[in-house]
């Protein structure tokens, strides 16, 4: 390996950014067949970006408790101990650009919007109006990987074999073959569908492919797990009501992948189970409500599409959504119907 090639990736947001980084990360490898990819990450996201086979170790960054205070210090220790040559940032993070600051890495890379912009040597433009997953190759392509394959584009990780036990286990606990997944998750409460639509889609769902439903998220989703099975016990029947399972906080992220590789299709919340199912190359709806896919955060593998309330003047209302509507109304998810939903899956179930 050339001592130009040991290269450091900063992708510290969410699980689903990570996801969506993955495309990235191939295309770096194929760039760099020689180099050494260390790529930092959430501790949540390690195991993920472990079993990728482009990536040769993963630094954990652990900010809630390991790298508070003067545990940045260690990090920052661990990171010029390996003597990177290339940084590459596309987190944005008044954090990360510290990071990055004081890493002594010879050549940065990040974006000139980035808190901190001055901490890289190179400051990219943000091409804004593409998706996601384009600007993240875009990044690569203006960096260091002239000829990126943009049309490369779909995300992807690997199962690990903890995942597979805990997707197989949960199956055969629940004695079912190949569920539907309903993800009633979001970190962000504006961006929750409603409950009586999610147990009024399990209904018809239920009654139309004669398969059981399971409700995915982490434990902190269950009481809103729970609140969909409660409203769908008024108008499911006991043979329904059998076949509708909480299934918040039963899986590891890993076994959640897991368990969407084994599952016919996914209907989803603006949140990482989308990007999982994505990369699971499962069909997937996703519901958007505060906000849209023009902010570039929709799923754009095949067999995906978006279920929305277009035309409704307040959206989007931000780029994450928030805890509380703006407007007080709540519109775009209150007005999205389960029938709307349902001509979605149609178009990408077969």
């Amino acid at each position: 390996m050339s001592e130009n090639q040991n290269i450091l990736l900063i992708q510290t947001a969410f699980i689903g950014d990570v996801v969506l980084t993955t495309p990235m990360i191939r295309a770096l490898r194929r760039c760099k067949p020689g180099a050494r990819i260390t790529v930092m990450v959430k501790p949540e996201a390690r195991a993920f970006v472990e079993s990728l086979e482009e990536v040769d170790e993963v630094l954990v960054i652990d900010k809630k408790k390991a790298h508070r205070g003067l545990g940045m210090l260690k990090l920052i220790s661990d990171i010029r101990r390996r003597k990177f040559r290339i940084l590459l940032s596309p987190h944005q993070s008044h954090r990360t650009s510290l990071i990055a600051w004081l890493s002594g890495i010879p050549t940065r890379f990040g974006y000139k919007s980035a808190g901190f912009s001055l901490a890289y040597h190179h400051r990219l433009t943000r091409p804004m109006a593409l998706p996601e997953i384009h600007r993240l190759l875009r990044f690569l392509k203006d960096s260091i990987c002239p000829d990126v394959d943009m049309s490369d584009d779909v995300p992807h990780l690997e199962e690990t074999e903890a995942g597979r036990a805990e997707a197989q286990q949960l199956l055969s606990d629940l004695n079912i073959r190949k569920p539907i997944l309903l993800g009633c998750s979001s970190v962000w409460a504006t961006k929750r569908w409603t409950a009586h639509g999610f147990a009024e889609l399990a209904r018809d769902l239920v009654q139309k492919y004669k398969e059981d439903v399971i409700l995915i998220g982490s434990p902190d989703d269950s009481p809103v797990a729970e609140q969909i099975l409660r409203l769908a016990r008024e108008f499911m029947g006991a043979d329904g009501i059998r076949r509708l399972h909480n299934g918040c906080g039963k899986t590891s992220l890993p076994g959640l992948f897991s368990l969407m590789k084994r599952s016919h299709f996914l209907v989803s919340n603006d949140s990482a189970p989308v990007h999982f199912g994505c990369a699971a190359g499962i069909p997937v709806v996703a519901i958007f409500g505060p906000t849209v896919p023009s902010l570039g955060y929709a799923p754009i593998a095949p067999s995906t599409i978006v279920a929305e309330l277009e035309g409704l003047y307040c959206r989007p209302c931000g780029t994450h959504g928030s805890h509380t509507c703006p407007e007080g109304h709540f519109r775009c998810m209150r007005e999205l119907t389960p029938a709307l939903v349902e001509e979605k899956i149609l178009e990408v179930v077969d």
